[in-house]
Parts: structure tokens; C-alpha cells; sequence
């Protein structure tokens, strides 16, 4: 399903019971992973297309850039994982450009993997500040989130140069769900001396609460909507919803 302003548009899925949808740009194009043939997709034009990829493997389109860029991940056992990239302008070809997990793309087309590795499309690689020893979870809005192994109280943001931006800190490290280029950032995380973990909004360092009614945020926008689910009016159920987050 695909909602702009609030309203659902039809998408022309193709017949299976296992279209997983990870990414979508300000356009509309959306990307993923078709299990039934286990292969990436992208749903641009009014069409769905698969993308190709290595012979054999099981490739998934994780991110899109508002240019049409796309990356994802390809494997075959025995490994490893390959960050694969689509470029928008190089339709049926794609690039392999490290061996690690995508975890997203810049419209900028700077490519970051999980465990802190950062491909410029000028073929050059360099590295997020304290890599290998990272788990990336999120790359957006020109910043990558993730922790650093045995800090177990801290979520690091990086910018696109690789240098370590800001340390947020709690009981135990938060989890991002997203940011955007203003810093505008969600996180999951269990305040120091509480017992529940709680879903916080930042801008930049500055901690500006929790959302404590809805938990469910997925994706922080450039014009900072947030968007996810929240119970229905019975309460038995999750329905698709945005916020606004104002000042």
C-alpha cells in the first residue's frame, strides 16, 4: 500500500503473498524484496520491475534516493553478504560494491554498509570512525546511526565524511528508527533509571521528549512527519498514521 498526502494511491502488485516493502523515495517509487522469487524489486512508472543481480542469489533492495538510485544485498552461501547497487541512469546493470550489508543511500549516492564502511560513487571507499567494530542500522539524511560493539549505553551518529558527529546516551542504547538532514531524529531507548523503554525525539543533542501514546514510528521525513502505526479506535488492531512534529 502507498498513501501521498494522506491519500492511498493503487499499486499494481504482482500475485504473491510475500512483497516486502523496505524503501521508498519522495516520488513514489518504492523497493524491496519479492520472496517468491527472491529477488529485488523497484515499483516506478506505474510498474513493478525485478532488478537483476548475481546468478544464484537471493538479493534484496533495501533504500532509493530521490534520484532513482537504489541499493540492497545480495547473498549466496556460503557468503558473504554484497552491498549491490542500481543506479537510475544504468537501467538492467547493476554494481557490487562491498562485501557487507546495505544499509542505505544518500541522494548523493554515497552508499553506507553495517559495519561502517562508506562507497562514494566515484569508486571511492572510506570508513565511519570506529569501523569494523560497528552495527549500522540507519542511513538517512546524510547521517548513519548505530552502536559501537561493547558500548552498550550509547547510540552513535555519524556524518557522511565517516566522523563520529554525537554520542546519545541512556540505560542502554537506544535504537533508531530514523532521522532526517535537519537532525530531527527517533529513537527507542530505556531512560537512565527506568524500567521501560521509551520512543524519544531529538534534535541534534537536544533530548525534546517521548512520544509515550504511540510506539510505533518507522520514518522520520525531510519535512518532519513521522510515520508508522497506532492502535485502532477498539484497540485491537494497528492502522497506518503520521505525525507532525511542530517547532
Amino acid at each position: 500500500m502507498l498513501w501521498h498526502h494522506g491519500a492511498l494511491l493503487d499499486v499494481n502488485a504482482p500475485a504473491s503473498r510475500s512483497i516486502y516493502v523496505l524503501g521508498v523515495n519522495g516520488s513514489g517509487e518504492i523497493v524491496g524484496y519479492n520472496g517468491l522469487s527472491n529477488a529485488a524489486f523497484v515499483y516506478r512508472d506505474g510498474t513493478f520491475q525485478t532488478l537483476p543481480g548475481p546468478a544464484g542469489a537471493s538479493v534484496s533492495a533495501t533504500a532509493i534516493n530521490d534520484s532513482g538510485d537504489i541499493v540492497g544485498t545480495s547473498f549466496a552461501a556460503p557468503g558473504p553478504y554484497q552491498s549491490v547497487v542500481w543506479k537510475r541512469d544504468r537501467p538492467g546493470t547493476y554494481q557490487i560494491v562491498a562485501d557487507d550489508v546495505a544499509v542505505g543511500i544518500d541522494n548523493a549516492g554515497n552508499v553506507v554498509t553495517e559495519k561502517g564502511s562508506v562507497w562514494s560513487p566515484d569508486g571511492t571507499t572510506h570508513r565511519l570512525a570506529g569501523s569494523p567494530d560497528l552495527q549500522v542500522q540507519k542511513f538517512q539524511g546524510g547521517y548513519a546511526l548505530g552502536q559501537a560493539f561493547g558500548d552498550y549505553t550509547s547510540l552513535h551518529k555519524w556524518d557522511a565524511t565517516g566522523s563520529l558527529v554525537y554520542r546519545y546516551e541512556a540505560q542502554d542504547r537506544p535504537s533508531p528508527r530514523g532521522i532526517n538532514s535537519h537532525g530531527l531524529m527517533v529513537a527507542s531507548y530505556t531512560p537512565v533509571g527506568g524500567t521501560a523503554r521509551e520512543l524519544g525525539v531529538w534534535r541534534d543533542s537536544t533530548f525534546t521528549g517521548n512520544i509515550t501514546s504511540e510506539r510505533w514510528v518507522q520514518v522520520v521525513t525531510e519535512d518532519g512527519e513521522l510515520a508508522g502505526q497506532r492502535p485502532s479506535a477498539d484497540g485491537k488492531t494497528l492502522v497506518p498514521a503520521s505525525w507532525t512534529c511542530a517547532g
